[in-house]
């Protein structure tokens, strides 16, 4: 746990507005903040309570929303690359439109 009064600052990079402000939102409840700068588009926040676990999750879940296949994410000095959750199997109905039909269907 961060013991230090000191905040650990977290920066997600985004591949564009659109997506960088629906992680502003889904983070909304830690106060962080959307930046562009040119082409660049990030969101920034102060982690006071050692969180950067929970944002991580927070991160793969919009990942996932937003169809993205990865983010980086820096946590103080350290770069992580996350990834969206993967499935654990196929959506119900996957597959259907391809298979056979069953005699007793018309």
């Amino acid at each position: 746990m961060n013991v230090s009064s000191d905040p650990t600052w977290i920066r997600i990079d985004a591949p564009d507005a659109r997506s960088a402000f629906a992680l502003e939102q889904r983070l909304s409840h830690l106060h962080p903040a959307t930046i562009g700068h040119g082409d660049r588009w990030f969101v920034e926040l102060e982690d006071f309570d050692d969180r950067a676990d929970e944002i991580e999750a927070a991160v793969r879940h919009w990942l996932g929303v937003q169809g993205l296949a990865r983010a980086t994410m820096h946590v103080g000095d350290e770069v992580r690359t996350v990834a969206p959750p993967q499935a654990a199997e196929p959506p119900l109905g996957a597959g259907y439109d391809t298979g056979r039909v069953l005699d007793h269907e018309p």
